[in-house]
């Protein structure tokens, strides 16, 4: 597999789990919205909810962006990309 391939794979491993994590974080959010007994309770529990739910899609967003620019690269570019990867989903053990 080469080291493009090996990015590719373990960029698209990331994205998927951002995104459990993401489905995740709605349904706690729901969860807790429907536990919330006023709406000053709700309120701070939608907000922290939405904070860490942006967080996440935000991660996703530039993981996808990173991904598309990985996919259209040429071997050239594997080293700048690579930094960019890694920065996002950690360090490559194929250094």
């Amino acid at each position: 597999m080469s080291l493009k391939d090996e990015l590719i794979r373990k960029a698209e491993t990331q994205l998927e789990e951002w995104e459990k994590q993401a489905d995740s974080l709605k349904a706690k959010a729901k969860a807790k919205e429907a536990e919330a007994e006023n709406e000053k309770a709700s309120a701070d529990i939608q907000q922290s909810a939405s904070d860490a739910l942006r967080s996440v899609e935000s991660k996703i967003s530039d993981g996808r962006r990173k991904l598309d620019e990985l996919k259209q690269s040429g071997e050239d570019n594997i080293d700048s990309l690579r930094k960019q990867l890694s920065d996002l989903v950690g360090p490559d053990d194929k250094r």
